[in-house]
């Protein structure tokens, strides 16, 4: 079940239209609640035929909170049995406006919540990472900080071990949920063990739906025929979408390496092509920002 849109009767209504579009668009399935069909009133309102699509799509458990229908303040709906859905009463879709921002207003904080969720534990250390706070060699010519400025729909950092990857990545992340957007981030590895039997059920449909997705460490995880198909249906269905993805890597692009690596260290293996495989490296790359990065380790012994 989707949100009704509102019919654009004069300029104003663009907005409107535009919020409803987002609130189809952009629900968390986990956290958007469920209406209570132990309070039907909003029900009652809708057609026989609408009632019974309604019913159903709640009894598939969708995920989307449906728009009231009753009729606003001093209706003048000429359908008696159909209030709220008659686009030339301006009290039916006042109140159908109201409620859409509020649904927006919810599934708002939703993902602010599910984000901080996200942070807790293993990636709490990245909770203050900010783009402004990069440091030049984790942001070359801005290519990192202006990312979610351009059209570019997939974001690879790529460089060696400990150069602070996973850090601006998290920046990136924390700047789009900043932007109302709903993002989830990953370690590959631990994505793999939630996609298995007896693992978190809803894991492949946040990570394909997600507004901005972020796949940090591709290539420390163990390989199988299994965790490869997963991974080419998640990266093919958000590039099917237009969707935002991140990933960090310590892995080449091919056998030639980097662009600086020297003639004599080449073929450099293992790489993304010889890992992965051309069809999923392939639609990686497709329209992405590939940044290397450079410099000394950032992890070192402390000293005693």
């Amino acid at each position: 079940m989707t949100v009704t849109a509102i019919a654009a009767g004069d300029p104003d209504d663009r907005d409107d239209v535009h919020l409803l579009a987002q609130a189809n668009r952009r629900t968390d399935p986990a956290d958007v609640p469920q209406a209570d069909l132990g309070t039907p009133a909003w029900l009652a309102a809708l057609s026989p035929e609408a009632r019974a699509k309604a019913i159903a799509g709640l009894e598939r458990g969708s995920n989307v909170v449906p728009l009231p229908t009753a009729p606003g303040d001093a209706c003048t709906c000429p359908k008696a049995g159909r209030p709220g859905q008659h686009p030339a009463c301006p009290a039916c879709q006042r109140a159908r406006k109201e409620t859409a921002k509020s649904v927006l207003a919810q599934q708002r904080e939703f993902r602010h919540k599910a984000w901080r969720r996200n942070l807790e534990g293993t990636y709490a250390d990245y909770a203050d990472a900010t783009l402004s706070g990069l440091r030049p060699e984790q942001d070359p010519d801005g290519r990192v900080s202006r990312w979610l400025d351009t059209d570019s729909r997939t974001l690879v950092l790529v460089g060696d071990n400990s150069l602070g990857k996973t850090h601006a990545g998290f920046a990136v992340c924390n700047e789009a949920v900043r932007r109302d957007m709903w993002v989830v981030a990953w370690n590959v590895a631990d994505l793999n063990d939630e996609l298995r039997p007896g693992g978190n059920i809803r894991a492949f449909e946040f990570a394909e739906r997600a507004d901005h997705l972020f796949l940090d460490d591709l290539g420390a995880e163990k390989l199988s025929e299994w965790t490869l198909e997963q991974l080419y249906r998640l990266i093919d269905a958000r590039v099917r979408n237009r969707r935002r993805t991140g990933l960090s890597t310590n892995l080449p692009y091919d056998k030639r390496g980097f662009a600086d690596t020297p003639k004599e260290q080449q073929p450099v293996t293992p790489n993304m092509i010889d890992r992965y495989g051309a069809r999923i490296v392939h639609r990686i790359m497709h329209e992405a920002t590939v940044v290397r990065f450079h410099g000394e380790s950032l992890r070192k012994p402390a000293p005693w």
